[in-house]
């Protein structure tokens, strides 16, 4: 009989860790293909991230980057009869629907191709482009500011639009579908 109680308390734990083999092994099994699968998701998502960071490249900056550098030494060019002498309103409206309207032509051949890669993009470019017109309107139209001083010409135009550059520049550059 003693020999009888032994049997069942070895077949007992021989049993208990065999299951427990078993069952570290299926975890160890779905985890393997858990990690697998999650490995191969972010590879896919960081090759499509790339391949839309190289279609801006290619489909839109490379042969449209030109405009964008044209759109602002036309405004630069524009602006400078500012400097000159003074401008009457007629002359102003003038200049600022020239002005308007190369921002039109700059969107239709620049900022709306950015729409088909990414709207936040799109937006920031588009926004920093109205903004540097109207701060460019506004300076003209203020008559406390004396835009034929050369140092003011330059803080309230010729930096206004270095900075709008630059900052579109980094915002192409620092692009970058999250």
């Amino acid at each position: 009989m003693c020999c009888l109680q032994e049997i069942p308390t070895t077949s007992l734990l021989d049993t208990i860790s065999k299951i427990s083999s078993i069952v570290i092994a299926i975890f160890s099994l779905f985890f393997t293909f858990y990690i697998f699968w999650y490995q191969n998701k972010k590879v896919n998502e960081n090759n499509a991230d790339s391949r839309k960071r190289d279609s801006l490249k290619t489909i839109i900056l490379e042969h449209n980057l030109t405009w964008l550098f044209s759109f602002f030494d036309t405004i630069q060019f524009e602006t400078k009869i500012i400097n000159t002498r003074v401008l009457t309103d007629n002359e102003k409206e003038t200049l600022n629907e020239k002005l308007q309207d190369e921002l039109k032509n700059i969107r239709l051949k620049f900022t709306d191709l950015l729409l088909a890669v990414d709207k936040t993009l799109y937006n920031s470019v588009k926004d920093s482009l109205d903004d540097l017109i109207d701060e460019l309107t506004v300076s003209m139209f203020d008559e406390g500011i004396n835009l034929t001083h050369m140092p003011k010409f330059e803080e309230k135009i010729t930096s206004a639009i270095s900075k709008y550059k630059t900052n579109i520049i980094r915002d192409l550059y620092n692009y970058n579908k999250e």
